[in-house]
């Protein structure tokens, strides 16, 4: 699923391409990914209107419309992406995956392409008005030192991984990148947050500096440095980027799966 550096990156592209445009048409191949709306009103309100910004909250894009009083909200499910690409051009790879198509007056479209329509699509007057927005905990990358340590707190009793993936407690973080700071922190996924020995504020800051160092990656070159990430060895090679003799192991964590290295996170 796209998580917070993802949608970072779908950010930076949205704002990139899309931004100032008008919108001649729209297109949807999959009716069920619209939430609250059809697809003769989502189109009647947004022909002729422009994107004028964007902003991320959690694993969601919020999309600023040129009428003022509405937005494009945008959750991507399990396999959501987006590409701006001219009208027209054949869709290959997982392009063939496209459900909805921003259409522009300058001969180009944004594509919002949902491989198992998973993702959702909302038009709102406030985004607060979605529910999964309304009941998002903070930002990671804004959160302050003492409001992580008091979150550390009220959960001891929680494993670790739990914790930093439950968008009521951490907004944006799942399933990969809770892997990655904990192996970067070398705290096993299944330990209580009793029971780490690693400060709160160091934790924050391992967590801070994977979201940025992923986020500054654009859609078109994500690419992680093998000897650094542990992203790059998961369901690969599976060896741990501290030393290839040592085996990652994948194993359910608070019925999620956790991707670790039993030696050097214990």
């Amino acid at each position: 699923m796209p998580e917070l550096p993802d949608v970072e990156s779908f950010k930076s592209h949205f704002d990139r391409y899309a931004l100032n445009k008008n919108i001649r048409t729209v297109t949807c191949s999959a009716p069920r990914v619209l939430q609250n709306i059809d697809i003769e009103e989502l189109r009647n309100n947004l022909i002729e209107e422009q994107f004028t910004g964007s902003q991320r909250r959690g694993k969601f894009l919020i999309c600023e419309m040129s009428k003022g009083d509405q937005y494009i909200v945008l959750h991507f499910g399990m396999t959501g992406n987006l590409h701006y690409t001219k009208q027209d051009t054949p869709q290959e790879g997982f392009d063939k995956h496209t459900r909805l198509k921003f259409v522009f007056d300058n001969g180009y479209e944004l594509r919002w392409i949902n491989m198992r329509k998973f993702g959702k699509v909302y038009l709102v007057k406030n985004p607060q008005a979605v529910d999964l927005i309304r009941e998002l905990g903070p930002e990671p990358l804004e959160i302050a030192e003492e409001e992580f340590a008091e979150l550390l707190t009220e959960y001891k009793n929680r494993n670790i991984k739990s914790f930093l993936m439950d968008q009521r407690v951490i907004a944006g973080i799942g399933n990969v990148y809770s892997d990655e700071i904990l192996f970067r922190t070398r705290i096993h996924p299944g330990n209580k947050i009793r029971e780490i020995n690693v400060e709160p504020v160091q934790l924050l800051q391992v967590t801070q500096n994977v979201l940025k160092e992923s986020s500054d990656l654009t859609i078109e070159d994500r690419k992680f440095d093998p000897n650094k990430w542990l992203l790059t060895h998961r369901n690969e090679d599976m060896n741990c980027p501290n030393n290839e003799e040592h085996n990652l192991v994948k194993e359910k964590v608070g019925g999620r799966s956790a991707i670790f290295c039993p030696v050097c996170q214990e």
